[in-house]
């Protein structure tokens, strides 16, 4: 049997760019795995011998030789014991949504200052030996830091300044006297009312006490957090600054894998910039699979995140929102969260090997081909749009079986029957999988 120990090595090299130290011994076994813990290693002249805590401390190592991962954030145990439950191999890009405790946060903060916001997917990139010190230094450089014995001490630091007080709160957890995967969550004061939240779960925060090493707050100041104060500097009131601002976001989600498509003065609307954008493999092979999902990106002039559009009708979405509309107010939905740069491979590679690719250029011949296939087929259709100058921009993947009773179209995105749109259609393509 391979040592799991060299497993877990193993991945985190491959992982990480910075040194890490493994325990020797597992922290916890269970039928299905090897869960270790990693610290980081200290920054030469930082004037301590001793390893930093990750955030994402806890590594388990599935027994059947599937790849390690980084359990949950906001839930840790949990997600272990769905692993028991289901041990298929996880999803790289979906465990990286259960791990953005880093992400959500920030967009929680954006949230509460009137900014749209998506939180970011967590990247190896993330955690450093100084990466809390980094964080707050970055986009809370004025909070001030110190540890909690207590809850009502948490509830208490933030109340006490008064309304517009923010915090976020580090938890660091332990398993069995080893540090474990932490969490962060978000402290508001509302009109004198504190909420602790968590923003990657999407609720209420629970206020863990059992494994728990040390709770750690960082206070912002209601100044801090007042929506002029924080966007003022960063605004993009022209097409340059947008551009920056673009390429910025584009490169902390995606790395040097995508780019802006012909950027100009005509994608700027009433409250923003809708830009295109794809990889740079595509743009160099046109090979379809190494195309975007989610090729299109809005920038908003008031320095805020930038963020997708929804797959299911993004035109009507965006329409209101550039008309002033706020996500997550009365039933606008939130902008959904970045995917992956070419979305071909990690999504078609979970649901099986594909048999064959088609293309179509209008519904009617592809619904037509879809009925002519047996009981039990299925197939997933990707609708590509173009934005208003033509460009490759936000597309959809649908579901498509063959059942007794007919055929059966879901839209992924709604998980309702798809909406066979024609406006603005640039291709179908048809990818039967067995």
């Amino acid at each position: 049997m391979t040592d799991p120990y060299h497993l877990a090595h193993e991945w985190l090299s491959s992982t990480y760019d910075v040194p890490l130290e493994l325990q020797r011994t597992p922290v916890a076994e269970t039928p299905r795995a090897w869960v270790f813990s990693a610290a980081l290693r200290p920054v030469p002249g930082a004037g301590t011998a001793a390893p930093s805590a990750m955030l994402t401390s806890l590594v388990c190592v599935p027994k059947d030789g599937a790849p390690p991962f980084h359990p949950a954030t906001d839930d840790p145990w949990g997600d272990l014991a769905d692993f028991e439950r289901d041990p298929r191999p996880r999803d790289p890009a979906e465990q990286a949504r259960r791990t953005n405790a880093r992400g959500a946060v920030l967009a929680a903060h954006a949230s509460v200052g009137g900014a749209p916001a998506s939180a970011l997917p967590w990247q190896s990139a993330h955690e450093g030996p100084t990466w809390w010190d980094d964080f707050l230094r970055r986009y809370f450089p004025t909070a001030e830091v110190g540890p909690c014995p207590d809850w009502d001490t948490v509830i208490a630091a933030v109340g006490e300044p008064g309304p517009g007080t923010a915090g976020v709160v580090w938890v660091r957890r332990e398993l069995h006297g080893s540090e474990a995967t932490g969490h962060l969550l978000y402290a508001h004061n509302n009109d004198g009312q504190v909420a602790l939240l968590d923003p990657q779960g999407r609720r209420l925060a629970r206020l863990e006490t059992e494994n728990v090493r040390e709770i750690v707050l960082a206070r912002i100041s209601p100044a801090a957090t007042q929506p002029g104060v924080a966007r003022a500097p960063r605004g993009t009131a022209d097409l340059a600054s947008a551009v920056r601002a673009a390429e910025a976001w584009l490169a902390h989600v995606h790395g040097d894998e995508v780019v802006l498509v012909e950027p100009s003065p005509a994608d700027e609307t009433a409250r923003g910039w809708l830009f295109a954008c794809n990889t740079r493999a595509f743009l160099a092979d046109g090979n379809p699979q190494h195309a975007m999902l989610d090729a299109a990106l809005v920038v908003p002039k008031d320095g805020s995140v930038p963020f997708g559009l929804p797959n299911s009708d993004p035109w009507n979405w965006f329409e209101r929102w550039d008309q002033g509309a706020t996500p997550g107010v009365d039933g606008f939905p939130l902008p959904p969260e970045p995917g992956p740069a070419a979305w071909f491979a990690p999504t078609m590679s979970p649901l099986g090997a594909v048999l064959s690719v088609t293309d179509y250029t209008d519904w009617q011949t592809l619904v037509a081909g879809l009925t002519e296939m047996p009981v039990g087929s299925r197939s997933v259709v990707w609708l590509r749009r173009n934005d208003r100058r033509g460009r490759e921009s936000v597309g959809l993947l649908c579901l498509a079986a063959q059942t007794e009773t007919g055929l059966v179209l879901i839209d992924t995105a709604r998980d309702a029957p798809a909406e066979l749109e024609n406006d603005g259609v640039r291709s179908l393509h048809l990818i039967q999988y067995r």
